[in-house]
């Protein structure tokens, strides 16, 4: 028995250990631009660098991979770099007091770099050059991939007798050309599209940088890709781990966590809703993953599978908004019908029954209301947004022919990401009923009214929320 342990110790050390290769900084989806302005006598010379990160990376190779064969080679990349400049340049815009600046092309080179999950990003360095005056205000402004995120930087120096005597921006980069990324700024990357430079004949003083690039690229969600690359035994314990992962990733934000609890108390749901509520965001979640994946596998290079998720998230937040809004409804309904008996006298009570021999249908208001349209629509709002981790574990096992077990690996994550959520659902159920044994009745009633407006005003944040990202 310890020696087994020992074993399956050893094999989670190996599976959980930080990979050689990092997922990119900033993320999957960046598309992040630099621009190195040098001005020199009588020479402005751009030096622009493109570091796409993993799935922008999965998404350029058909146009890199010419022969269709699965990779890309050192003569394809160069190709790739050749054509990829001139569009480039001409999503910049160069002049000098107001004069536009004829650029050419120097040199284009491109290189792939180790990213996550056996995945590649791509980085392209082009070199721009372009006569100017001895002196001048010169003017940048870079238009190049406007609407994808990531980090965009411009930097500008004066060499050999060039002196810059005013700029907006500075003249070190703080990430050496989208080498390094400060670990401090990821939250919040740079948003540089223009700059602009006075300069005239002199000597520039020495450039200080303004932040010191801090350690080497972090791996950010990257063990759970990592697994994808795994073989033999390990296969079995690399499902486990992913299971363990989707358990730990329902705890983070988002997931519908609150508003399912919400809606198990406002719905008077019961341990076998709360598996049903679970499993369907679960499965939800990924329907999410498979179909925005097989998007990113088939759209072409300019679709950016990024400027979904504000618009997943609105829709999200339209369909908690409703549920609310009709569970609100009910529950109200229910709880006017509910006073409406009480508030009878006693005879008169008797002489409506009398009236009315047929039984009446109002339900308690704390009766369960659940249906298949609101658990749908649960399903919906709780699980409509993909994981980025598990997209990247879906494109990976694409990329080195092993869809099947990277489904499989997604299946597990599901499955637990759906356990997770059911003991948070049946936690909150255990909850309510704690708290309803020490209220008075007619306070344990309202209950499901709060809830349900809970569920409302989730949703309308939610919506609001998803209206100031698109």
């Amino acid at each position: 028995m310890r020696r087994t342990l020992v074993v399956l110790g050893a094999a989670l050390a190996v599976l959980l250990a930080p990979a050689r290769a990092s997922a990119h900084p900033l993320g999957n989806f960046t598309v992040n631009r630099y621009a190195g302005i040098s001005l020199a006598p009588e020479q402005v010379r751009i030096d622009y660098v493109l570091d796409l990160a993993e799935i922008p990376s999965v998404q350029a190779m058909p146009d890199l991979d010419l022969d269709d064969d699965g990779t890309a080679t050192d003569a394809e990349r160069q190709a790739w770099a050749t054509r990829t400049a001139p569009e480039l340049l001409a999503n910049l815009s160069l002049t000098i007091d107001g004069d536009p600046v004829a650029l050419e092309i120097l040199a284009a080179s491109a290189r792939s770099r180790p990213g996550q999950g056996g995945l590649s990003t791509l980085r392209l360095e082009v070199t721009f050059a372009g006569p100017v005056p001895s002196a001048g205000e010169l003017e940048l402004v870079d238009a190049n991939y406007p609407d994808r995120i990531g980090w965009r930087e411009i930097t500008a120096t004066g060499v050999d007798g060039a002196a810059i005597v005013g700029s907006n921006v500075p003249a070190r980069s703080i990430t050496d050309g989208l080498l390094v990324y400060p670990d401090d700024l990821l939250s919040s990357p740079l948003d540089v599209r223009e700059a602009t430079v006075s300069f005239e004949p002199g000597t520039s003083a020495p450039a200080s940088d303004p932040r010191t690039p801090i350690g080497e690229e972090p791996a950010q969600g990257g063990r759970l890709a990592g697994l994808v690359d795994q073989t033999g035994p390990l296969m079995l314990i690399a499902l486990v781990v992913a299971f363990g992962f989707g358990a730990v990733h329902a705890l983070g934000p988002g997931h519908g966590k609150t508003l399912m609890a919400a809606y198990l108390i406002g719905a008077g749901g019961r341990f076998r809703q709360a598996v049903a509520v679970g499993g369907s965001v679960a499965l939800m979640h990924t329907a999410s993953v498979l179909a925005l994946g097989f998007v990113v596998l088939t759209a072409t290079e300019a679709f950016a599978p990024e400027l979904v998720y504000p618009w997943l998230g609105l829709g999200s937040g339209l369909v908690a908004l409703g549920l609310g809004a009709a569970l609100l409804v009910a529950r109200l309904g229910a709880w006017g019908e509910s006073k409406h008996g009480d508030d009878h006298p006693l005879g008169e009570r008797a002489h409506h029954e009398h009236a009315h021999p047929h039984p009446h249908d109002h339900p308690a208001p704390d009766a369960p209301v659940f249906s298949r349209r609101g658990l749908t629509a649960l399903a919906v709002a709780g699980g409509i947004l993909p994981s980025p981790s598990a997209l990247v574990v879906l494109l990976a096992a694409v990329a080195v022919d092993r869809v099947a077990y990277g489904l499989a690996l997604i299946a597990a994550f599901s499955a637990g990401l759906a356990a997770a959520l059911v003991v948070i659902g049946v936690g909150a159920l255990r909850a309510r009923d704690a708290v309803s044994s020490r209220l008075s009745s007619r306070t344990a009633r309202l209950m499901p009214v709060v809830s349900a407006s809970a569920i409302a005003v989730m949703g309308l944040l939610l919506s609001v929320r998803g209206l100031g990202q698109i």
